[in-house]
């Protein structure tokens, strides 16, 4: 395959025209350019590709929702006029339901056990199943972030704090439903709209990890935050899969590894990111709460079950038996319980 020159578009008006797939990698994702963890893991994954194809595969980027949102790509994605995209998973839940299997509330109780069942027998059935049910190729999945709360309202410590807030969340059914078992009301608005919506007082706050509350720019117009960590957020590496099917067997692996690339960087820089963000935002004057266990546990017991019985409708006991199993094998695995 020849070897095309790469370039970064940064121009917000850009628009892509449908292309034959196969030219190059066009990857777009819903963070802008700099310096954060979902960029650099992208980067990271251009890196890859680019350097073990010896340049046969190159790797457009395409950052801050310049081809549109991230439902946009990632409808372009599987009717083939874009190659790649990360989509969360509160936005692929249009697409493939069961993902918000991963949305029940304190689901895992660390990082590393749910790195454990991304990785693990739950996680690649889950991948297959999602060519199966959409034709769209998942290649992994990587971590999106323990969410937590921020607001301009009131210090929330336990769950009757949320009482009556208007809270930001994804177009996700299932983040909607556990606002709601807060006693709160959902407001789904867009990511790239979130800290406007926070400044204008149209919502009194938000639901995020700490790393995009302070480079989304929310965390500069926000008095309160509190580390709950009720959801774990996900995302996707999903790319054409008539175009990756196309690729010859060897750059179908390096694409593949490449994606495990993009996964393991975005896991540690999340991870480790989140804590020095929380530093960030503490110096910047919000009030910040780390709720202890036994708060966890508050939140946990008022809203695990009501969005677990949401979350059945949607996709099923057998998905949630097994998830909830896998999380119990991650937990022996990394604890040695």
């Amino acid at each position: 395959m020849r070897a095309l020159s790469v370039s970064l578009l940064t121009t917000a008006s850009f628009a892509i025209a449908p292309v034959a797939l196969g030219e190059e990698i066009r990857f777009a994702l819903e963070m802008y350019e700099g310096d954060n963890p979902e960029f650099n893991a992208v980067t990271a994954f251009k890196e890859y590709v680019e350097n073990k194809s010896g340049g046969e595969l190159t790797v457009r980027i395409f950052p801050g929702n310049q081809l549109g949102s991230v439902r946009d790509t990632t409808e372009m994605v599987q009717q083939g006029t874009l190659h790649m995209t990360l989509p969360s998973d509160g936005a692929f839940a249009g697409f493939y339901a069961p993902i918000q299997a991963w949305s029940m509330p304190y689901l895992f109780s660390s990082a590393p056990v749910a790195w454990e069942v991304m990785s693990g027998e739950f996680g690649q059935w889950m991948l297959e199943d999602i060519r199966e049910q959409t034709g769209i190729r998942a290649l992994a999945f990587s971590q999106n972030g323990f969410r937590s709360f921020l607001n301009n309202d009131r210090l929330i410590q336990t769950p009757q704090d949320m009482a009556g807030m208007k809270i930001r969340t994804m177009e996700s059914p299932v983040y909607m439903e556990m606002v709601s078992a807060l006693g709160a009301d959902p407001t789904p608005i867009a990511g790239s709209e979130a800290t406007m919506a926070l400044q204008q007082g149209v919502v009194d706050g938000l639901e995020s990890p700490p790393s995009v509350h302070l480079s989304g720019g929310a965390a500069e117009v926000a008095q309160y935050m509190t580390l709950n960590e009720h959801v774990f957020g996900l995302h996707i590496v999903v790319a054409n899969d008539e175009w990756f099917t196309s690729l010859s067997p060897e750059h179908q692996q390096i694409v593949a590894d490449g994606a495990r690339v993009l996964a393991a960087v975005e896991n540690v820089e999340k991870t480790t990111g989140d804590w020095a963000a929380i530093e960030k935002i503490r110096s910047m004057g919000v009030e910040v709460h780390i709720s202890s266990p036994e708060e966890k546990s508050m939140f946990r017991e008022a809203v695990y079950q009501p969005v677990r019985e949401f979350i059945l409708g949607e996709v099923g006991e057998d998905v949630l038996d097994r998830i909830e199993a896998a999380v119990k094998a991650a937990e022996a695995s990394v604890y040695g319980e």
